[in-house]
């Protein structure tokens, strides 16, 4: 399947609303499933202010059916990446091509900087995307708390530039 990058549009606020209702959505990321339109389209406002942050939505070639989310937040000259692919589009390689391709964007935006990614330490698909994608895994980074919760996570850092993802 191809995909390709673009970006958030107000219109797309019902869709990534009802996605992040998904169990393994909520078990494996720091979304809310009481997140509501009003708030994604707020957030969205945000971001386009934001010089520090990228976000895009994967959609297929062709069709434009949405596929995963994509976000990065620079600090200084770390950016840390993020993702999630919708139940419906999972199996289907949306997570490898589409982290590739957030890496390319991320490299021509902030050329030089340390790309790094977690992921929780029982999504084992997640951890197996970051190693094909080109990242290494970061020993005794510690763990992170998400909604008021330690959660033991797998600390990637990027190690080269990203393999095409076939």
């Amino acid at each position: 399947m191809e995909i390709e990058l673009r970006d958030w549009s107000r219109d797309d606020a019902a869709w990534y609303v009802a996605q992040v209702r998904d169990p393994d959505i909520l078990r494996f990321t720091t979304e809310r499933a009481a997140l509501t339109v009003a708030e994604f389209r707020r957030a969205l406002e945000a971001l386009r202010r934001n010089e520090n942050a990228l976000g895009f939505v994967a959609v297929a070639t062709g069709s434009g059916e949405r596929l995963a989310n994509l976000a990065a937040q620079r600090t200084g000259a770390v950016v840390e990446v993020s993702y999630w692919v919708a139940a419906a589009a999972r199996g289907r390689g949306v997570a490898g091509r589409a982290l590739t391709e957030l890496c390319r964007r991320v490299s021509a935006a902030w050329p030089g900087a340390e790309i790094r990614l977690w992921t929780h330490a029982d999504n084992i698909a997640s951890q197996r995307v970051a190693e094909r994608a080109g990242f290494g895994q970061v020993e005794g980074a510690g763990g992170r708390e998400v909604r008021g919760q330690a959660w033991p996570v797998v600390h990637y850092s990027f190690l080269a530039t990203p393999p095409s993802v076939r």
